[in-house]
């Protein structure tokens, strides 16, 4: 605050005024705003994290005042900040700690990278990673516990799979007592999954859907601080990317706490929407704690602030199409009895949208097969059909194969599909293993989304695969796998309109709209500044851009401008 002394007749007369000039000019730049009403700029003027003025260059410098910092961008890109509509912030701070195999190509790339965890960790400690798809080994097969022996004799090793599937050690294995002797989980629960054997009985290792828990219950669990520890490195990470908001899905009380902590210690940098974990996803007494859960929070969607807000229930009631699990019309290629499963009854599914949606409560619903999108299209419908409420706004993630019926009521009904579209570079040669590639083609139909008028954000789901937002945009632009197959070259979408899904239109899926996405006057300085223009490179460098200047609410939480 500028203190200016202005005398009358007495000299006696003070007054005290606020400096009104921006605090920030950012100049010299290719400004994409995502306003409709001036989109593109040279120049955005900052004060008070917000945005005070954006247009011309000349215009805008004009602004300064003698204590604004005016930096000087040299032609390259801005864009506001990416706003990754399902992402698993706290868990991809884990997994960012953790031995990482999303590019290994064969078992020997995973067995070299845990031995490199083996040799800097203590005798005994437990190693832990993610990221392996067998559909993606040269070798052909899957990884198994002997693998693993072979360079972790000594540390119980366990890495999970980049979806629903886990690989452990046989140092795991004796940890949990499983062997021979034990038994898989009920057939008769729902996504119950199994122990996979070997031709005499023993396990290989490999456990799937929720005979994960065999497992996952003797792994020591993080504690709070630890907890905080992952936020703080994904935002850090994050921020690197030009991430500045993130929904983060399927949180229990103990990690709502995390966050909390870490905003109240100043270390936030993403802004989050936070997602409480609801039906299908936990263990199976998690399950029958849900509602108490929910209702003990005492408040329900939209309750928080721009930094911190509650969002969501998060439902999972279907599996995936890699691992065969999502609930579909038509079988699996070459499994002519395996149409996929529920993990949540069709008649659960129904009464439990309905509970949340009387209670004020929006929902993010996971479902890839077709089968299951309609499924969640009806009930999100029947919810809105029988307690109309402009303030809950519905959505699916994935939302991999989509009839025509539920094309129409996604439109119809204003049901955002959060496409998690980097699936499609780092995940589609395990869509075209389980589908065939022409089904696998029509997996998240982006152009057909847009042009059946369904509203669509994009996001990332990470760390089941990347965070990295601009291997999101090349993803949607190109429709590439990792080994360069293009799937559905018709469901392609501009660079321009990619952008737009990672930034306003997400925004809009949790009513923020009004405050940022775009880079307007008034909205929150949340904003990027490039190292290459994603809107002109040519496509193979999309994937490898990164943010040299991230601001969120004015302030730099990432700098490498010089």
């Amino acid at each position: 605050m500028n203190r200016v002394r202005l005398k009358g007749p007495s000299n006696l007369t003070h007054m005290l005024i606020r400096d009104l000039a921006p605090d920030l000019i950012l100049t010299d730049a290719r400004i994409t705003t995502m306003d409709a009403d001036l989109p593109d700029a040279e120049a955005v003027a900052i004060k008070d994290g917000e945005i005070l003025a954006v247009g011309a260059a000349d215009a805008i410098e004009e602004l300064a005042g003698p204590a604004t910092v005016v930096r000087r961008l040299g032609g390259r890109r801005v864009i506001p900040g990416i706003n990754d509509t399902h992402n698993h912030l706290m868990s991809m701070g884990k997994v960012l700690t953790e031995v990482q195999l999303y590019d290994a190509r064969s078992v020997d790339d995973i067995k070299e990278r845990v031995a490199a965890r083996v040799a800097s960790s203590p005798p005994g400690a437990w190693i832990t990673g993610r990221g392996w798809d067998e559909s993606l080994l040269r070798d052909g097969r899957f990884p198994n516990r002997h693998d693993l022996d072979d360079v972790a004799p000594n540390n119980p090793v366990v890495l999970d799979r980049v979806w629903n599937m886990l690989l452990a050690n046989t140092a795991a294995l004796h940890a949990a007592d499983i062997g021979r002797h034990t038994p898989d989980p009920p057939a008769d629960l729902l996504y119950a999954g199994r122990i996979v054997r070997d031709e005499n009985g023993d396990p290989t290792g490999v456990f799937r859907d929720r005979a994960k828990r065999l497992i996952q219950d003797v792994v020591p669990l993080p504690t709070l601080a630890d907890r905080e520890g992952f936020i703080r490195t994904a935002c850090t990470e994050y921020n690197r990317l030009g991430i500045t908001s993130a929904a983060e899905p399927g949180l229990f009380p103990e990690q709502l706490r995390a966050f909390q902590n870490v905003r109240r210690a100043g270390n936030l940098s993403i802004r989050v929407s936070l997602c409480l974990g609801g039906w299908g996803f936990g263990t199976t007494s998690d399950e029958a704690t849900v509602e108490q859960r929910i209702d003990d929070t005492g408040v329900y969607t939209g309750y928080g602030d721009p930094w911190l807000r509650m969002d969501t229930v998060k439902f999972m009631p279907d599996g995936g199409v890699g691992d065969r699990t999502a609930l579909m019309f038509e079988h699996y290629e070459d499994e002519p009895d395996n149409v996929g499963q529920f993990v949540v009854s069709e008649r659960d599914l129904f009464r439990n949208v309905a509970w949340c949606h009387e209670r004020g409560w929006s929902i993010d619903c996971h479902a890839c097969g077709d089968r299951m999108i309609e499924l969640v299209a009806r009930a999100y419908a029947a919810a809105q059909d029988a307690r109309p409420d402009a303030t809950i706004r519905h959505r699916i993630h994935h939302a991999y194969l989509p009839t025509a019926t539920a094309l129409e009521l996604m439109r119809e009904y204003r049901i955002p599909v959060l496409a998690t579209i980097p699936f499609i570079h780092n995940l589609g040669e395990s869509f075209v293993t389980s589908l065939g590639e022409a089904r696998a083609s029509k997996i998240m139909p982006l152009r057909t989304y847009l042009d059946a008028g369904v509203p669509l954000a994009l996001g990332s789901d990470a760390p089941v695969t990347t965070h990295n937002p601009f291997v999101g945009i090349y993803s949607a632009v190109t429709r590439k796998t990792v080994y360069g197959r293009q799937l559905g070259a018709e469901e392609c979408i501009s660079r321009e309109e990619a952008l737009r899904a990672y930034t306003l239109d997400a925004a809009w899926v949790t009513f923020e709209d009004d405050i940022k996405g775009s880079i307007a006057p008034g909205k929150l300085a949340d904003l990027a500044v490039l190292d290459r223009d994603i809107l002109s490179v040519p496509e193979e460098e999309i994937r490898e851009a990164t943010s040299v200047l991230t601001l969120a609410g004015g302030r730099a939480v990432h700098d490498r401008l010089g």
